[in-house]
């Protein structure tokens, strides 16, 4: 499969994107076994822990979700009592969603956790030249995707 690349890249994409999405699906997976959160859950209460409250606008940006499934996923933390939703002092018209002490000691845990999975079905199959190779990469392709982002508007191809 060609996909209109050449050998080199049609090998280094699909193998990029073949591991991208098998370790996301070992990782969801061991955390949903583990602590019955989805990765999605885990990059939510860790983002609430490490940054406060935060609007819920900034946060479906944050985890490219729209922001009727970033409702849908703090209802549901809610409802486990890991999160809670306010009105913002600021301006009542903004929500801001917040971790609570339940779901900071679970993010604690469910962190070991995703740090272990990542260690071993990823990190530990790399050199740190390779990592360091890898971080590189990424780092000039986030750049590059979040310089010209603002600038794309979605076409109707």
């Amino acid at each position: 499969m060609s996909l209109g690349f050449d050998d080199l890249e049609a090998s280094a994409w699909l193998h990029f994107e073949s591991v991208a999405m098998a370790l996301q699906s070992v990782v969801n997976r061991g955390l949903l076994h583990q602590h019955q959160l989805s990765l999605a859950d885990v990059q939510l209460l860790g983002h609430l822990k490490a940054h406060g409250p935060s609007q819920m606008g900034t946060l479906a940006e944050m985890l490219m979700v729209t922001p009727s499934a970033l409702t849908q996923q703090t209802q549901r933390l809610e409802r486990r009592r890991l999160v809670r939703r306010n009105a913002s002092n600021d301006d009542g018209r903004r929500v801001l969603a917040a971790i609570t002490s339940e779901g900071t000691r679970l993010i604690e845990a469910s962190l070991e956790t995703y740090a272990r999975l990542v260690r071993a079905h990823f990190l530990d199959e790399l050199s740190r030249r390779q990592m360091i190779a890898l971080g590189d990469g990424c780092r000039r392709i986030s750049a590059k995707m979040k310089a010209t982002d603002s600038n794309v508007e979605p076409t109707d191809g």
